[in-house]
């Protein structure tokens, strides 16, 4: 109030004593002398000292002992510190004192430069006064007799306050003791995240295809634990100080990166893909958990009915679910951090080389968000390794026994009903087993109501990314067994025309499988999963009517990038169709013949 009602008068007539620098300083120094007692008095009633040194000793047992990942509650927090609540009450007292101490130190600098500025614009003025009257003195008297020109001098900025003061070093000091409270509140709210049992609750993500992610859920350790790191950086943010709110966006980005990440993955692995596993777990397989305990249950005359244990059934599967929709989730709350966090910047700090450094520090955000997204594709690709046997038999029971491959087609077909049969893999087809053919239900009509049968649980249950990825795994390891049963067959024209047929089937299985809009072409199933693309150029090779069109088909594809068959692949299968020589395939593809 002083500064903004007597500096303006003081600096308009007392500029050349000086008077509006003195000014500024006994305010600053008067300034000083009440605040920092106050600072040094709030330093020891809170006891910020003994706090920040109890706060250390907990930092190295976590550091030493792990126990952030094991089952203490809180690290000993609330022995050694206080309640999460009551510190958690402290933190916001002592982010409103570096707050007005931050925006004092703001205004008094802004004073500082607009002295300066008012100073400099004297100067200039000063400078065009003298110029002018030296012009004058020309005129009038003459070149010979015009006064000697001064020279110009450059207008030096003064230093009105220190660059380090009492107030600069107490107002440390707190921020200091401040930021390692905070660290140590927010390993602490984690650790309570952790060994708390978790809450179940919506994931409120809805894929665009109806039976995606319709009963998706997440658990409550991702958003509480990204509450409280949400929370601890806006309250550092909140102090406006540049230094604080580096600080715990660097620590944020550490523990969300090292601690939670290790936790949530641990979780995932022991909590999701241990209990989802076909025959073991709670996926019905060969045995299931509940089908291997049904009769222990018997026994003891305990055994749920069938509507109990479907309900048990599907309530572990959508919360083992749940442990990797976690990541997913955890992945967009850290995208959201980063942009409140630079917003933050944008509307509350002023241009400089600090806030450039705070912009980097929140940057830094975006490898841990990628992180989270990693590990979650990675605990997509364990799960889709746990159900790899699963798949392959599901494969096998389709294709039918490898002798079946090169026997005629009525000896590989089995009967499914009285006007239906179910035709096994063969392409060794005359014109009658063609007809016949086409009367039957296919292997490639059973496999993928197999695959959906087994992975329509788990899409209801993960998000949609997830759920796309589970498909495209799990169509890519039945594609690899397909590709292995092919290499069995003989082809005539007609079984080439049959395996197109078939091959085009299980592509628009997989269209209608996957959710995202961005897989609904052909061309997005070929780039996303591989095994499936090869199938459908084994298809197109097969199909050619002339081994002299076998260059252009390949050449062509390649162009278009959509070839994935090396030389020997082709030569392999061109020798399965019966109508092509193997000795001109090796000269077509220039392969000598073993």
């Amino acid at each position: 109030s002083t500064l903004r009602h007597h500096l303006p008068m003081v600096s308009h007539y007392l500029h050349k004593a000086d008077g509006d620098v003195a000014v500024v300083q006994l305010v600053h120094v008067q300034v000083e002398h009440a605040v920092v007692p106050l600072f040094q008095y709030y330093i020891q009633d809170r006891q910020l000292d003994v706090v920040a040194r109890n706060v250390g000793r907990l930092d190295s047992i976590a550091a030493t002992d792990d126990s952030l990942t094991n089952d203490m509650d809180d690290c000993g927090f609330s022995m050694e510190v206080g309640t999460l609540a009551d510190v958690d009450g402290a933190m916001e007292e002592a982010a409103l004192c570096l707050q007005h101490a931050e925006s004092y130190s703001r205004f008094v600098q802004h004073t500082v430069t607009e002295v300066n500025k008012a100073r400099e614009l004297r100067h200039k003025a000063d400078q065009e006064a003298r110029k002018l009257e030296r012009e004058r003195a020309e005129w009038a008297t003459g070149m010979a007799n015009a006064p000697v020109v001064e020279r110009e001098q450059p207008f030096k900025p003064q230093e009105i306050l220190p660059s380090r003061t009492q107030l600069l070093e107490v107002v440390a000091e707190v921020g200091g003791y401040y930021s390692g409270i905070e660290r140590c509140l927010l390993l602490a709210s984690m650790q309570r995240a952790f060994s708390s049992l978790p809450q179940y609750s919506e994931l409120g993500v809805k894929g665009s295809t109806p039976g995606v992610a319709s009963q998706a859920l997440k658990t409550s350790l991702v958003d509480t634990c990204l509450f409280a790191t949400r929370r601890s950086a806006q309250r550092a943010f909140a102090t406006g100080h540049c230094g604080t709110a580096s600080a715990m966006t660097n620590f944020c980005g550490d523990t969300l990166g090292g601690v939670l990440l290790e936790v949530m993955t641990r979780r995932a692995q022991e909590a999701g893909i241990a209990k989802l596993k076909p025959g073991d777990g709670l996926l019905e397989g060969t045995s299931s958990l509940f089908t291997a305990t049904a009769s222990n249950l018997m026994r003891q005359g305990q055994a749920d009915d069938e509507a109990t244990r479907q309900y048990k059934m599907r309530q572990g599967i959508a919360r083992a679910c749940a442990m990797l929709n976690d990541l997913d989730v955890a992945s967009n709350h850290v995208t959201e951090l980063e942009k409140v966090l630079t917003q933050s910047i944008e509307q509350g700090f002023p241009a400089s080389s600090e806030a450039e450094q705070l912009k980097m520090c929140v940057k830094s955000l975006t490898p841990i968000m990628e992180s989270f997204s990693l590990a979650s594709d990675s605990t997509i690709e364990s799960l889709v390794g746990t159900m790899k046997p699963r798949v392959r038999s599901l494969v096998a029971d389709a294709v039918g026994s490898e002798s079946s491959a090169s026997t005629s087609f009525m000896s590989s077909s089995v009967g499914v009903g009285k006007d239906r049969t179910a035709a096994r893999m063969n392409y060794n087809l005359n014109e009658a087993a063609y007809k016949l053919l086409q009367l039957s239900e296919g292997y490639i009509s059973r496999l993928c109501a197999s695959l959906d049968e087994l992975m329509r649980p788990l899409k209801l249950n993960l998000a949609p990314r997830l759920a796309d990825a589970l498909v495209l795994g799990v169509l890519g390891t039945a594609a690899k067994r397909l590709e292995g049963s092919l290499r069995r067959c003989q082809f005539t024209a007609l079984g080439a025309l049959s395996l197109d047929a078939d091959m085009r089937e299980l592509l628009s299985y997989a269209k209608e499988c996957v959710d995202s809009p961005e897989l609904n072409s052909n061309m997005a199933i070929y780039r996303a999963c591989t095994p499936v693309a090869r199938l459908m150029q084994i298809a197109r090779l097969l199909n050619v009517d002339d081994l002299e069109d076998v260059v252009d088909l390949i050449s062509s594809s390649k162009r278009k990038g959509n070839w994935d068959l090396k030389l020997e692949d082709a030569k392999a299968f061109l020798s399965l169709r019966v109508e092509f020589e193997g000795r001109k395939v090796n000269e077509l593809l220039n392969i000598e013949e073993e």
